[in-house]
């Protein structure tokens, strides 16, 4: 069995890992110079209709918004 710290430094990871919200690329080709597109904040979903992440490109600096 494992014990109670082990336990809880193996859920931190997996929290700190779940909660990542580092940009993330989304497969979507950017309109301005075609290399893929991130989304810029993954865990922050805009309360729209319908909902939309924040998204941007890194290498020519587009950004906007996807469904």
């Amino acid at each position: 069995m494992k014990t109670l710290e082990e336990h809880n430094e193996e859920s931190k990871e997996f929290f700190y890992k779940m909660n990542d919200n580092s940009p993330k690329p989304n497969g979507i080709k950017c309109p301005k110079c075609g290399e893929e597109l991130l989304d810029s904040t993954p865990n922050i979903v805009l309360t729209s209709y319908p909902p939309q992440y924040n998204i941007h490109c890194s290498k020519c600096g587009y950004s906007g918004y996807r469904f």
